[in-house]
């Protein structure tokens, strides 16, 4: 049956509607305020989590040994094109793993022909024409040794980074590790910097404290297995903002072997929004180290920088002409750099 309903029925009906509208949109607000509010706090929890907020900033003089992916050519012979920190990768598209690998294969080949040599320069892959006598000539290696400073390390995670720079040969930058082991030392010995020519530290290698193969753009990163950490002091981690002009410390292992803090002054800082090894300026002030050192020698690099009891960076570089001047990099870009 189909009939007209009298127009207070219709009324009811009207105002049933618009409320029923107008729980409707009150509802669909609520759910999409639900929404954008627990996915920002979601977010916002991933990151606070995945933040490091405090590290152990440390300053041992480290020995780093470590056995490369690949052969590196170590001096150049006249007329051959192969340079200082090329990778070898092929000899006559042959795969070269060891130094066994190339020498049986060198042997095998006519001394006559030139030889096709498949390199890595820097981002580069390429082949070159060899002659056999040069390549005989040319020391070829795939381990490196030298001296370092531990930065910090995360007493979270045990994960450790030091140098402040990648570990590279020649012009041939961030070398591919295959394994590498990091160790403490002792009896320091070391040719202090002067104007024009930058020492270095020499030492004892001791027991080793941890392994790494990741050589990134700001140091190399690894794992601790041998120290015990309860008895050092966590820091906070500066954001880049944070860091200012002024009074600062360097924590630096000594000749007595304790690490401890030096008087430095940060004298210019650039508010890096890209990544940069040279982020802080810092002049060396303390008479002591002064003494000891003559300013920033090979082997700090990697030496954490300290400011109102905060890791604000680390040691990167120094300035030739003037050794007790050098830079730092900013502690979140080493923390931040994988590659």
């Amino acid at each position: 049956m189909f009939y007209i309903l009298n127009k207070k029925v219709q009324d009811e009906i009207s105002f049933f509607k618009k409320k029923n509208q107008i729980n409707g949109l009150v509802l669909i607000f609520f759910y999409v305020f639900l929404y954008f509010f627990s996915n920002n706090f979601i977010y916002s929890q991933s990151i606070q989590k995945n933040d490091c907020e405090y590290l152990i900033p440390m300053g041992n003089i480290l020995q780093i040994d470590a056995e490369l992916k690949n052969l590196i050519v170590r001096n150049e012979v006249y007329d051959c094109p192969l340079k200082i920190g090329d990778s070898i990768l092929k000899i006559e598209n042959k795969k070269i793993n060891t130094f066994e690998d190339f020498n049986y294969i060198l042997s095998t080949l006519d001394k006559s022909k030139d030889i096709l040599v498949l390199i890595r320069r820097e981002n580069s892959i390429f082949c070159l024409k060899c002659d056999r006598d040069d390549l005989e000539k040319i020391n070829f290696n795939n381990l490196i040794s030298g001296f370092a400073t531990l930065t910090y390390i995360n007493p979270d995670t045990n994960e450790f980074g030091a140098v402040a720079h990648s570990i590279n040969i020649g012009n041939s930058k961030k070398i591919p590790i295959k394994r590498g082991c990091i160790s403490c030392t002792n009896n320091l010995n070391i040719k202090k910097s002067r104007k024009g020519s930058v020492g270095c530290i020499n030492a004892t290698k001791n027991n080793a404290i941890g392994e790494f193969n990741n050589n990134t753009t700001f140091g190399i990163k690894g794992e601790i297995n041998n120290i015990n950490l309860s008895n050092y002091k966590k820091y906070k981690v500066a954001s880049i903002n944070e860091v200012k002009l002024g009074k600062a410390q360097i924590i630096l292992q000594n000749k007595n072997n304790v690490c401890k803090k030096y008087d430095i002054e940060i004298i210019n800082i650039e508010h890096q929004k890209k990544a940069d090894s040279k982020g802080i300026k810092i002049k060396i002030t303390d008479p002591l180290l002064l003494k000891e050192t003559g300013g920033i020698v090979q082997g700090m690099s990697g030496t954490p920088i300290i400011q109102d009891n905060k890791i604000v960076g680390a040691v990167s570089h120094a300035l030739e002409n003037n050794p007790s001047i050098g830079y730092g990099v900013y502690i979140k870009w080493m923390l931040e750099y994988n590659k």
